[in-house]
C-alpha cells in the first residue's frame, strides 16, 4: 500500500539528508533557541538565496582531505569500551531507581551512582541487519556510549497498510535483535512511544479530524488532541500496550519487564501550550473546552489580562491531566519509578508553566540545540539558514547565550529528581561547533546531570553503518562531532568535573509562571548556572525553602509584590542579580567580572570568557580548552600557544589515573570539517544550498602543546579516525616540560587526535 503523504515527506527529507526528525516537521522555522515561539511569530532573516556564483568548499591551503571513518580500533586511544563493559549486561543490577539526591542508581546496586551518555538512531538506523546490530553495539560500546534512544522507530514499525498500532513482525524481530545486542553489551535503552507514525484513514475519521487538514499537521494535533480526545488516546494507548507487553525472544523478557529500558516518553515533544499558540483550530479547541470548564461565566471585572492569565493555567493543567492518565496506563503495564523504566514528558522548550507539569514526573528531560536549521523557503528543503556565531562569544551589551545549550535549559532541572537532555547538538556546518565537545561535559558536570543523549547518530541504516557527509545533526558524518561526542561520553560518566558546590533555585509562581503561556526564565537567573547548579520548584519561596535542604538562595520574578514578605535570601531577577549574590557571599566574590563577561564555577574548574569566547576547564584527570585564534591559555599542567585557529583542545588521561600520575594521554585538536563540494550561497556559509560529495575536508590549525607530566620515557603518535597510531610525533623539552606541535593539516597527514604513552623502566634491585 501507498505511504501516506506525510510518510513520502519524510523519506524524501532523508533523502536529502535533512531529516532531523517528524516532529521537527511540527518545529516552525521562527522558534527561538530554546524552542518557544516569538511573540511576532515571524521567522527572522527569511530570504531567498543571492543571484550570485555560490561559495563551494573546496581542497586549498586552508582545507585538507581527512580519512572519515565511524569505527574504533580495538585498544586504541578511542577504545572506551572497559567504561560499559564493566556493567554488562544491561539489566543486571535489576531496574533504575531514583535516589534520595535525586540521581540514578539499580535496585540491586542501589549505593552507586550510574549517569548516562549515549545516542539517538533515528529511522532505518534503529533496524540494522542481525549481524550488523552486533556490529554497531560494539561500536557503540567502544565509543563509551551506556544508552541509546530509540526515536523515530515507530513509522517503520506499524505493518504496512494497519492501524497505527499493529507491528509488522518482521520489522519487530529486527529491532528486539538490536536491542538484545545492545544489552549483552551493558548498553541501555531509552524510547518515546509516539514521534512519527502515521494514522490509517479509518483512525483520521475515528479521531474527528478535519477532512481539510494537512497530512503535515496531523501529528500535531495528534499530539494536541490526546488529552481532550478519547479515540486518540485509545490509539496511543494500543500501541504503547502491543509494543511494552510482547515477549523479546532474543532477551526472553516483555520491553516492560525487562531492566534493560530504563526511560519511556509517552508522546515525544508534546508540550501543549506550544500546538495552542501555534494552530488557531486548536487554541479555538482549547478555549471552547475552557469555557465550558468555567460554566461559560466570566468572573465580573475579569481584565484581558486575568482571563489570558486563567487560560493559560488550564491549559498547563490539562496537560498535567492527560499526562496522569497516560501514566497510569504505562503504571499498568508494569513501567515507573520502583517497577521498570522510569517515565517522563514534556521533553521539549523550557517554560516556568511547564515546571509545574513535569513536577508530577519521575525525571524531566529535554532538547536543546545550537544552531539548528531554519528554512526560507520550505520546510526541510534546502535553501538552509544557520547561524554562524559561537555559543561561547556572547554579545558586549548582555550575554544571551553563554555556553549555548546547556545554559538555556539549566532552570528546568527540579531537585530530587534525575534530569536529562535526550536531545543536544550543536548543529553543523556552524563554524564553532567544536566548542560543544567542551561546553557539554564541562556544564553538565557542574550541573550533575544525570543523562544525556547527542542528536543524533544516524537517521538511516547505511549511515550507521558506514557515515557520509550529509545531514546537519549525524556524528556519522561530522568528524568534529564524532570525536567530540566520545570525549564528551569518557568525561561525563567518569564524574571528571566536579558538581557545584552550591544550589539556587527558581521559585515558578503561579501568579507569575502562568501570566502567559511561555512565560520564560529570564536570562540574568540563568546566568547564575555558569557559576553554581541551578533549578526550578513550583511554588512560592517559602515553600521552596521548606521544600529542599541546604540551599543557598532562591531567585524569583520581580513582580508582582508578593502578598507577604519573601523569606531571607530571597532575590528578585533584575539586572543586578549576579551582583546582588556576590555581595551577600551566595555566589563567590569574583566569580562574575563586573561587566558580566567572565564567569569562573565555585568548584575554580571551568571559566568562560564571553568577551573572547573562550573556555577552560581544568580538571586532576584532564584540561580541556576552547581556544579562539591567538589565544594562549593555561591550566595546572597544559599551556597552549601559537593557536592559529578557533579549536576545542582536550588533554585527558584516559587509564583513569591523575594527569600527575597517568600514562596514556588522549589529545584532541578540533577546528572545523566540511565536505568537499558543499555549497552555500556566500563566504559567511549561513545560507547552504548542498552538501556536496566529499571527502571532508578538515581547516587548517597549528597550536604549540605544553605538558607538565610524571617523568618516564614519553612517546606521542598522530592517530588516525579509528584511534589507530599513524606516526610518531616529535616531543621536545621546554623548560623542564615536554612540548609538541599540533597540527590538524602537515605534509605528512591530516589528524585530529594524539596519543601519549610512558614506558617507566623497572626499579634497579638495590642488591645489585
Amino acid at each position: 500500500m501507498k505511504p501516506p503523504p506525510a510518510t513520502l515527506a519524510i523519506l524524501a527529507f532523508a533523502a536529502l539528508g535533512m531529516t532531523r526528525v517528524p516532529c521537527a516537521l511540527l518545529h516552525a522555522q521562527d522558534e527561538n533557541p530554546d524552542g518557544s515561539l516569538p511573540r511576532d511569530a515571524v521567522a527572522a532573516g527569511a530570504r531567498r538565496p543571492s543571484s550570485a556564483a555560490p561559495f563551494t568548499v573546496e581542497q586549498n591551503q586552508d582545507w585538507a582531505p581527512y580519512a572519515h571513518s565511524v569505527e574504533i580500533a580495538p585498544g586504541g586511544v578511542f577504545d572506551f569500551s572497559t567504561h560499559v563493559t564493566a556493567h554488562a549486561p544491561a539489566g543486571k543490577y535489576g531496574p533504575v531507581i531514583i535516589m534520595p539526591d535525586g540521581h540514578l542508581a539499580f535496585r540491586d546496586n542501589p549505593a552507586r551512582r550510574f549517569r548516562f551518555w549515549g545516542v539517538n538512531l533515528c529511522f532505518t538506523a534503529n533496524y540494522p541487519e542481525p549481524d550488523e546490530a552486533e556490529r554497531l553495539a560494539e561500536r557503540f560500546v567502544r565509543s563509551g556510549y551506556n544508552t541509546v534512544r530509540f526515536h523515530h522507530f515507530d513509522s517503520l514499525l506499524v505493518r504496512e497498510g494497519g492501524n497505527s498500532w499493529e507491528l509488522d513482525p518482521q520489522k519487530l524481530d529486527r529491532l528486539d535483535r538490536f536491542f538484545a545486542a545492545l544489552k549483552k553489551r551493558g548498553i541501555y535503552i531509552n524510547i518515546d512511544l509516539f514521534s512519527s507514525r502515521g494514522f490509517s484513514p479509518a483512525e483520521i475519521a475515528a479521531f474527528g479530524f478535519p477532512q481539510n487538514l494537512p497530512s503535515s499537521r496531523i501529528r500535531g494535533y495528534f499530539k494536541s488532541c490526546i488529552p481532550i480526545n478519547d479515540a486518540v488516546f485509545e490509539s496511543w494507548k494500543k500501541f504503547a500496550t502491543n509494543l511494552l507487553t510482547h515477549k523479546n525472544p532474543h532477551t526472553g523478557l516483555t520491553w516492560a519487564g525487562d531492566p534493560a529500558l530504563i526511560g519511556i516518553c509517552p508522546v515525544n515533544e508534546d508540550s501543549l501550550f506550544r500546538n495552542v499558540l501555534r494552530y488557531p483550530e486548536v487554541r479555538a479547541r482549547y478555549e471552547t473546552e475552557f469555557e465550558a470548564s468555567r460554566g461559560g461565566v466570566r468572573p465580573g471585572g475579569e481584565t484581558p489580562e486575568q482571563r489570558e492569565a486563567a487560560f493559560a493555567r488550564f491549559v498547563y493543567d490539562t496537560h498535567a491531566r492527560y499526562d496522569a492518565r497516560i501514566f497510569a496506563h504505562l503504571r499498568s503495564l508494569g513501567v515507573g519509578a520502583g517497577a521498570g523504566a522510569l517515565v517522563t514528558g514534556a521533553n521539549y522548550t523550557l517554560t516556568q508553566g511547564l515546571q509545574h507539569v513535569r513536577n508530577h514526573y519521575d525525571y524531566v528531560d529535554t532538547h536543546a540545540y545550537w544552531a539548528h536549521p531554519e528554512f526560507p523557503q520550505k520546510t526541510w528543503s534546502f535553501p538552509t539558514k544557520f547561524r554562524q556565531d559561537s555559543p561561547v562569544k556572547a554579545p558586549a551589551a548582555t550575554p544571551k547565550s553563554p555556553a549555548g545549550p546547556p545554559f538555556r535549559v539549566m532552570p528546568a532541572r527540579i531537585p530530587g529528581k534525575p534530569f536529562t537532555v535526550t536531545e543536544l547538538n550543536y548543529c553543523r556546518p556552524n563554524q564553532y561547533r567544536a566548542s560543544g565537545a567542551v561546553l557539554t561535559p564541562a556544564y553538565a558536570g557542574l550541573q550533575d546531570w544525570d543523562a544525556l543523549y547527542t542528536f543524533h547518530y544516524a537517521l538511516s541504516r547505511e549511515m550507521a553503518l558506514g557515515g557520509g557527509v550529509e545531514n546537519c545533526f549525524a556524528l556519522a558524518c561530522d568528524p568534529i562531532g564524532i570525536i567530540g561526542d566520545r570525549v564528551g561520553a569518557l568525561l561525563f560518566q567518569r564524574g571528571d568535573i566536579a558538581p557545584a558546590m552550591r544550589e539556587i533555585l527558581w521559585a515558578a509562581r503561579p501568579d507569575e509562571a502562568f501570566t502567559e503561556l511561555q512565560k520564560r526564565f529570564p536570562d540574568d537567573f540563568c546566568l547564575v548556572g555558569l557559576v553554581s547548579r541551578i533549578g526550578s520548584l513550583p511554588g512560592q519561596p517559602a515553600a521552596v525553602w521548606s521544600a529542599i535542604d541546604g540551599l543557598d538562595a532562591v531567585v524569583t520574578g520581580a513582580h508582582p509584590a508578593p502578598a507577604t514578605p519573601f523569606p531571607a535570601k530571597t532575590y528578585p531577577a533584575t539586572k543586578t542579580l549576579l551582583a546582588d549574590l556576590q555581595r551577600d557571599g551566595v555566589l563567590p566574590p569574583g566569580s562574575v567580572d563586573p561587566a558580566g563577561r567572565h564567569f569562573t564555577s565555585d568548584t575554580r574548574q571551568i571559566e568562560l570568557h564571553a568577551g573572547e569566547g573562550s573556555v577552560k576547564v581544568v580538571t586532576p584527570r584532564g584540561e580541556l580548552f576552547y581556544a579562539p585564534k591567538g589565544t594562549s591559555p593555561s591550566g595546572d599542567r597544559v599551556t597552549l600557544e601559537n593557536v592559529t585557529a578557533d579549536a576545542a583542545i582536550s588533554v585527558i588521561a584516559i587509564d583513569d589515573a591523575p594527569l600527575a600520575g597517568t600514562r596514556r594521554i588522549l589529545v584532541t585538536h578540533l577546528t572545523d570539517a566540511l565536505p568537499e563540494g558543499m555549497q552555500f550561497e556566500k563566504p559567511d556559509r549561513k545560507l547552504l544550498l548542498s552538501w556536496g560529495k566529499g571527502p571532508h575536508l578538515v581547516r587548517r590549525g597549528d597550536a604549540t602543546l605544553t605538558l607538565r607530566l610524571p617523568a618516564g620515557d614519553w612517546k606521542a603518535w598522530a592517530v588516525d579516525a579509528t584511534g589507530a597510531r599513524t606516526r610518531e610525533i616529535p616531543l621536545r623539552e621546554k623548560g623542564g616540560q615536554l612540548a609538541m606541535t599540533l597540527a590538524t593539516v602537515t605534509p605528512e597527514g591530516t589528524q585530529l587526535a594524539y596519543e601519549l604513552a610512558r614506558h617507566t623502566p623497572p626499579a634497579r634491585d638495590s642488591r645489585m
